[in-house]
Protein backbone atom coordinates (compact mmCIF):
# COMPACT_ATOMS: atom_id res chain seq x y z
CA UNK A 1 0.00 0.00 0.00
CA UNK A 2 1.21 3.52 -0.78
CA UNK A 3 0.87 6.04 2.04
CA UNK A 4 1.21 9.83 2.05
CA UNK A 5 1.79 11.84 5.26
CA UNK A 6 1.35 15.61 5.25
CA UNK A 7 0.46 18.60 7.41
CA UNK A 8 -2.60 20.79 6.82
CA UNK A 9 -1.71 24.42 7.34
CA UNK A 10 -3.12 27.76 6.34
CA UNK A 11 -2.77 27.24 2.57
CA UNK A 12 -4.77 24.34 1.10
CA UNK A 13 -2.72 24.29 -2.09
CA UNK A 14 0.52 23.93 -0.12
CA UNK A 15 -0.96 20.57 0.92
CA UNK A 16 -2.58 19.58 -2.37
CA UNK A 17 0.05 20.65 -4.92
CA UNK A 18 2.95 18.46 -3.72
CA UNK A 19 0.74 15.37 -3.87
CA UNK A 20 -0.57 16.39 -7.28
CA UNK A 21 3.03 16.81 -8.47
CA UNK A 22 4.09 13.46 -6.99
CA UNK A 23 1.20 11.73 -8.77
CA UNK A 24 1.98 13.34 -12.12
CA UNK A 25 5.74 13.54 -12.07
CA UNK A 26 6.75 10.56 -9.96
CA UNK A 27 3.77 8.22 -10.40
CA UNK A 28 3.30 8.10 -6.61
CA UNK A 29 -0.46 7.76 -6.08
CA UNK A 30 -1.29 6.89 -2.46
CA UNK A 31 -4.10 4.65 -1.28
CA UNK A 32 -3.95 6.14 2.21
CA UNK A 33 -3.38 9.78 3.16
CA UNK A 34 -2.69 11.05 6.67
CA UNK A 35 -3.55 14.70 7.27
CA UNK A 36 -1.90 16.06 10.40
CA UNK A 37 -4.23 18.75 11.68
CA UNK A 38 -4.65 21.09 14.62
CA UNK A 39 -7.49 23.09 16.13
CA UNK A 40 -6.70 26.23 14.13
CA UNK A 41 -7.03 24.57 10.70
CA UNK A 42 -10.17 22.71 11.79
CA UNK A 43 -11.79 26.04 12.65
CA UNK A 44 -10.84 27.84 9.43
CA UNK A 45 -12.31 25.15 7.16
CA UNK A 46 -9.07 24.13 5.47
CA UNK A 47 -9.33 20.48 6.48
CA UNK A 48 -12.66 19.98 4.71
CA UNK A 49 -11.46 21.82 1.63
CA UNK A 50 -8.22 19.82 1.48
CA UNK A 51 -10.08 16.52 1.92
CA UNK A 52 -12.50 17.39 -0.87
CA UNK A 53 -9.75 18.39 -3.31
CA UNK A 54 -7.57 15.37 -2.47
CA UNK A 55 -10.48 12.97 -2.85
CA UNK A 56 -11.23 14.37 -6.31
CA UNK A 57 -7.56 14.48 -7.29
CA UNK A 58 -6.73 10.91 -6.30
CA UNK A 59 -9.88 9.54 -7.95
CA UNK A 60 -8.65 11.08 -11.22
CA UNK A 61 -5.71 8.68 -10.96
CA UNK A 62 -8.06 5.72 -10.51
CA UNK A 63 -7.59 5.33 -6.76
CA UNK A 64 -10.04 5.70 -3.89
CA UNK A 65 -7.81 6.88 -1.05
CA UNK A 66 -8.54 6.40 2.63
CA UNK A 67 -8.02 9.89 4.08
CA UNK A 68 -7.33 9.99 7.82
CA UNK A 69 -7.15 13.05 10.05
CA UNK A 70 -4.69 12.91 12.92
CA UNK A 71 -4.49 15.56 15.63
CA UNK A 72 -1.00 17.02 15.85
CA UNK A 73 -0.57 19.93 18.23
CA UNK A 74 1.63 22.54 16.60
CA UNK A 75 2.84 24.09 19.85
CA UNK A 76 4.23 20.85 21.29
CA UNK A 77 7.25 20.03 19.14
CA UNK A 78 7.97 16.71 20.80
CA UNK A 79 4.38 15.45 20.45
CA UNK A 80 4.30 16.57 16.82
CA UNK A 81 7.45 14.60 16.06
CA UNK A 82 6.14 11.57 17.98
CA UNK A 83 2.90 11.65 15.95
CA UNK A 84 4.71 11.52 12.61
CA UNK A 85 7.13 8.92 13.91
CA UNK A 86 4.34 6.67 15.16
CA UNK A 87 2.43 6.78 11.86
CA UNK A 88 5.60 6.17 9.89
CA UNK A 89 6.67 3.22 12.04
CA UNK A 90 3.21 1.58 11.98
CA UNK A 91 2.89 1.92 8.22
CA UNK A 92 6.40 0.64 7.54
CA UNK A 93 5.79 -2.36 9.83
CA UNK A 94 2.62 -3.06 7.83
CA UNK A 95 4.73 -3.18 4.67
CA UNK A 96 3.54 0.11 3.19
CA UNK A 97 5.56 2.31 0.87
CA UNK A 98 5.52 5.64 2.70
CA UNK A 99 6.06 9.17 1.43
CA UNK A 100 6.19 12.21 3.68
CA UNK A 101 5.64 15.74 2.41
CA UNK A 102 7.73 18.46 4.01
CA UNK A 103 6.22 21.30 1.94
CA UNK A 104 3.30 22.61 4.04
CA UNK A 105 3.26 23.74 7.64
CA UNK A 106 5.60 25.73 9.79
CA UNK A 107 9.38 25.49 9.51
CA UNK A 108 9.77 23.21 12.51
CA UNK A 109 7.13 20.89 11.02
CA UNK A 110 9.10 20.68 7.77
CA UNK A 111 12.31 20.06 9.70
CA UNK A 112 10.79 17.25 11.75
CA UNK A 113 9.16 15.75 8.66
CA UNK A 114 12.48 15.70 6.84
CA UNK A 115 14.31 14.31 9.86
CA UNK A 116 11.73 11.61 10.54
CA UNK A 117 11.45 10.79 6.85
CA UNK A 118 15.13 10.03 6.77
CA UNK A 119 14.67 8.06 10.01
CA UNK A 120 16.95 6.63 12.63
CA UNK A 121 16.81 3.04 11.38
CA UNK A 122 16.06 1.44 8.04
CA UNK A 123 12.74 0.09 9.35
CA UNK A 124 11.54 3.57 10.34
CA UNK A 125 12.57 5.53 7.24
CA UNK A 126 10.12 6.92 4.74
CA UNK A 127 10.64 5.63 1.24
CA UNK A 128 10.27 9.14 -0.17
CA UNK A 129 10.49 12.66 1.23
CA UNK A 130 8.89 15.26 -1.03
CA UNK A 131 9.25 19.01 -1.22
CA UNK A 132 7.53 21.14 -3.86
CA UNK A 133 9.60 24.29 -4.35
CA UNK A 134 7.53 27.23 -5.54
CA UNK A 135 10.01 29.45 -7.36
CA UNK A 136 7.59 32.35 -7.86
CA UNK A 137 5.53 33.16 -4.77
CA UNK A 138 2.88 34.99 -6.82
CA UNK A 139 1.43 31.48 -7.36
CA UNK A 140 1.08 30.68 -3.64
CA UNK A 141 -2.66 29.94 -3.61
CA UNK A 142 -2.95 28.52 -7.11
CA UNK A 143 -3.58 24.88 -8.04
CA UNK A 144 -0.64 22.91 -9.41
CA UNK A 145 -2.05 22.76 -12.93
CA UNK A 146 -2.24 26.59 -13.14
CA UNK A 147 1.40 27.12 -12.15
CA UNK A 148 3.86 27.10 -15.07
CA UNK A 149 6.34 24.23 -14.70
CA UNK A 150 9.38 26.60 -14.73
CA UNK A 151 7.87 28.27 -11.63
CA UNK A 152 7.80 25.10 -9.49
CA UNK A 153 10.04 22.12 -8.94
CA UNK A 154 9.30 18.84 -7.19
CA UNK A 155 12.14 17.33 -5.19
CA UNK A 156 12.19 13.85 -3.79
CA UNK A 157 14.77 14.78 -1.19
CA UNK A 158 16.25 11.35 -0.53
CA UNK A 159 17.00 10.81 -4.23
CA UNK A 160 18.09 14.42 -4.64
CA UNK A 161 20.56 14.22 -1.78
CA UNK A 162 21.95 10.96 -3.18
CA UNK A 163 22.38 12.58 -6.62
CA UNK A 164 19.45 11.22 -8.64
CA UNK A 165 16.70 13.81 -9.11
CA UNK A 166 13.14 13.16 -10.23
Amino acid sequence: MRVWITVVGMSPFAVVNPLWAACRQDDFVPEKIYLLINEKVKKNGNVGRVREILDTLISEFGVRADIKEVEAEETDFKKFAETIGKILKEEKQAGSEVAVDMTPGRKFMSAFTMYLGVGESVADKADRVYYLHLIDTSYLDKPYIEIPMPKQELFEMKSYLLGSRI
